[in-house]
């Protein structure tokens, strides 16, 4: 694989590179792992969502984007829209580096919508000549016709009391007053989540201090990313907290995403969960989820994650030109206080002709034979008594990609062990999750490179990126009494080349 240079991945866009882009777009093209109904980069690499919201009449939707190859290089902003959560339209660059306070990059933040204009506040990332970073809260202002533009000075200067660490301001207003949570990293390299209010998002931003977690002091060496949202009479905090150890069957990606259920206090700087922190995602690709500002579900929340991890490559796909993915949004509800993760409704719409149909074990429909479909959605229902097996990619003597529950243990275990393109392994090829009620239903979401799993309905989600030969064309299913029904996926995200 190609090896960057530090210029090379300090470049940022300009007009004259959009031919270069363009023709690297239609090489990606090319990509048998291009997917149809995740949102992708228009080239290089996406990581984190941001600016996420409704505003406008339609869900607006950023993410990091380095434009020029799949590595992780200088941080633009790019956009795109949807109409349903699930039809997304490329709209082109947001952001880009400009200023002196993001001279190294727009890293990420969020969206607050107000009237006619869509708040958007950012980290701008700086560094001096000697490469001392600095890390600034900034503000761009987007208008109802796309326009985009910054505030020169930042919001929120550099908080001598932490590192250099401070980053991802998540804006919300609650009660009159505007508030904005960053992650940071205290002197004794802790991850700490600091709050800061206003009057109006463009007023006078004061620190009103750390947000405690009660129970809790700090978040492994980093917190990135936090969110915050109302759910009905409950608030979820979420956020990405690095370095957090393995412990069992959990935690076992590199760095994780975690939420908690609970009350938030702001006058007081607390937070009051109701319980321990859980992982938002069991599975081997999720990462930096944020919930949309948004007002059109009521009593739910809408989540988007990144369909991958810091420190992680998809080499297949890098070497091409384009890296990583966003998951499909899920609405997240609190019923029984517990999070409940669900695909969005319009997700109904990816379904399209039925190819295969069983009752209690009994087929009524094939028109697979036994291939796998390149795209598809798969329901499972009413699951064996003893066990289950669902193996996708299979072939050259391999189980492929195998998802199973065994009914002694109650655990579900998810293995891609038997695939041949394997990454990220030192990372773990297996997850397994304890289903304390037991296996009821699956609902899982196959895309050309990605398989996301929602399991009794939104109990549980398990996303994991995978990237099928040819060779791996089969399709298993073992256990009786089963009801399975398999849809074609539609393509619901256009992937044309637009800057």
């Amino acid at each position: 694989m190609k090896e960057w240079t530090e210029k090379e991945r300090r470049r940022i866009f300009r007009e004259e590179d959009r031919q270069e882009l363009r023709e690297l777009h239609e090489t990606i093209l090319n990509s048998r792992w291009r997917d149809q109904f995740h949102v992708q980069p228009v080239t290089g690499l996406m990581n984190d969502p941001n600016g996420f919201s409704y505003f406008n009449g339609k869900w607006q939707l950023f993410y990091q984007w380095f434009p020029f190859g799949g590595v992780h290089g200088m941080k633009h902003w790019y956009r795109v829209s949807s109409d349903d959560l699930v039809h997304w339209k490329n709209e082109g660059l947001a952001l880009k580096p400009e200023l002196l306070y993001e001279n190294s990059g727009c890293y990420s933040g969020s969206g607050l919508p107000e009237k006619d204009t869509l708040y958007l506040a950012y980290t701008g990332n700086a560094k001096d000549y000697a490469k001392n970073r600095y890390q600034y809260q900034l503000l761009a202002k987007m208008d109802r016709y796309g326009r985009i533009t910054k505030c020169e000075k930042p919001l929120i200067y550099p908080n001598p009391d932490y590192t250099e660490h401070q980053r991802d301001p998540k804006l919300f207003a609650y009660k009159d007053r505007y508030y904005i949570l960053i992650g940071a990293q205290n002197p004794e390299k802790k991850g700490v989540m600091l709050l800061y209010s206003a009057n109006s998002p463009e007023g006078t931003w004061q620190f009103d201090g750390e947000l405690k977690v009660r129970g809790y002091e700090t978040f492994g060496f980093m917190c990135e990313c936090p969110c915050i949202e109302r759910i009905g009479d409950k608030w979820i905090l979420l956020f990405s907290p690095q370095g957090i150890e393995a412990e069992g069957d959990l935690y076992q990606q590199k760095y994780n995403n975690v939420y908690f259920i609970g009350d938030f206090d702001p006058e007081k700087l607390e937070f009051i969960p109701d319980g321990p922190y859980q992982e938002l995602d069991r599975g081997f690709d999720f990462y930096a989820a944020q919930c949309a500002s948004q007002e059109v579900y009521n009593d739910a929340a809408v989540l988007i994650g990144w369909g991958s991890c810091p420190d992680y490559t998809t080499p297949l796909t890098d070497e091409i030109g384009y890296s990583h993915i966003q998951t499909l949004p899920r609405l997240l509800t609190i019923e029984d206080g517990k999070l409940m993760q669900r695909p969005v409704p319009a997700c109904e719409s990816i379904k399209g002709e039925v190819l295969f149909e069983a009752k209690e074990g009994t087929i009524l429909k094939d028109t697979l034979r036994g291939l796998m479909p390149e795209t598809a959605v798969i329901h499972l229902n009413n699951p064996d008594l003893t066990s289950c097996e669902l193996s996708l990619y299979s072939g050259n003597g391999k189980r492929g990609f195998e998802i199973s529950y065994d009914r002694n243990t109650r655990k579900l275990t998810v293995d891609r062990t038997g695939m041949l393109n394997q990454f990220n392994t030192e990372y773990g090829t297996v997850r397994r999750v304890l289903l304390e009620d037991g296996l009821k239903s699956l609902e899982v979401y196959v895309d050309r490179s990605c398989v996301e799993i929602f399991v009794n309905d939104g109990e549980k989600v398990i996303t994991s990126r995978n990237f099928p030969e040819p060779s791996e064309k089969l399709i298993r299913m073992g256990g009786s009494n089963i009801d399975l029904t398999i849809w074609k996926a539609q393509r619901t995200v256009e992937d044309d080349f637009v800057i």
